[in-house]
């Protein structure tokens, strides 16, 4: 399933904190999404998740827009 949460205009900790959040009542496989305006939001978000070893693939779509592809790879 691929899921998406709000995170624009929020700064750090939220976004991190929803992300995680919502992990928890995916399953593994599930993708979730992310899209941001900032961008040490999308870098602490992609930093959290190598380190914590999920999948997640970072695009800046637009000119200071980043939207994020978080794999749940584990429990």
């Amino acid at each position: 399933m691929r899921y998406t949460i709000e995170i624009w205009g929020e700064m750090c900790p939220i976004p991190l904190i929803k992300t995680q959040k919502k992990l928890k009542n995916m399953q593994i496989g599930d993708v979730l999404v992310l899209e941001t305006e900032h961008s040490c939001t999308s870098r602490g978000i992609v930093v959290w998740a190598q380190q914590n070893k999920y999948e997640i693939v970072e695009t800046e779509i637009a000119n200071g827009i980043w939207h994020l592809e978080l794999t749940k790879t584990h429990d």
